[in-house]
């Protein structure tokens, strides 16, 4: 059977660990490029390749790489406007309910999905994956960005989104089948410093916000600065560090 080869966004967190295990043991024989990304707000980036050299010493090499970490800083502030300089009652005017801790998630979560297109067609691969739960309750991880508008767009540049720990909704049995599959389940996964969490501040106002962002500010810029393009490529791909070898 022929290999498949994905791209799969790793924070070094048991979610995308347990994605790279569910994608290598799948049936369709996967081949997994693992890659990092660091918005400029994050710690401890440089801490992921450890768990992407554990991936790797158990699949090996033919099946399991690691493409290092990007930085995506200069992606997300492409989306900052007009968001930073609107007046509360404006924002709520136009984006209802999106919340800061909303909007970093998105911009950030876009420039993720930006670079993993680039990194695709880059490495010839057929498929973007990430570990991303439903469950979580971050916007973008709800149906109507994961399934909808991140899937469109990953079409768009003719690729497939894979979402391999989507519907799980048990730390318990994310961490029992990790075990199974021989790991401790500790990670060294990396901490955005903006990154907030959702508790019960989501309700419909917020989504639509976040929902209408994208829409009108976040998917007109990608298309204004042609950055579904393979052309683009070439001119950032190159802006990474913490490379991890053989």
């Amino acid at each position: 059977m022929e290999t498949k080869t994905v791209i799969l966004m790793l924070s070094g967190g048991r979610d995308s660990f347990l994605a790279a295990c569910r994608l290598l043991d799948d049936k369709n024989q996967y081949k997994i490029k693992m890659v990092t990304y660091d918005n400029g707000c994050s710690y401890g980036s440089e801490n992921v390749s450890k768990v992407a050299k554990r991936i790797i010493e158990k699949y090996g090499f033919e099946r399991a790489s690691y493409l290092g970490v990007y930085r995506i800083g200069g992606i997300i502030r492409e989306f900052f406007s007009p968001y930073f300089n609107m007046k509360p009652d404006e924002q709520v005017k136009r984006y209802k309910g999106m919340t800061p801790s909303q909007f970093h998630c998105l911009v950030c979560r876009t420039g993720m999905y930006i670079c993993s297109i680039w990194l695709a067609m880059s490495e010839h691969a057929s498929y973007i994956a990430e570990g991303g739960r439903k469950d979580q309750k971050f916007v973008v991880e709800l149906p109507g960005m994961a399934l909808e508008r991140y899937s469109a767009l990953v079409k768009e540049a003719d690729l497939e989104l894979l979402l391999p720990v989507y519907e799980l909704n048990d730390n318990w049995e994310r961490d029992n089948e990790l075990l199974r599959r021989g790991y401790i389940c500790k990670t060294m996964e990396q901490k955005c410093l903006i990154g907030f969490p959702a508790k019960d501040s989501i309700d419909q106002t917020v989504i639509d916000g976040v929902h209408a962002y994208y829409d009108e500010v976040i998917l007109p810029r990608i298309r204004e600065l042609h950055f579904l393009e393979s052309d683009t490529v070439l001119c950032y791909l190159e802006n990474k560090y913490d490379e991890f070898s053989k």
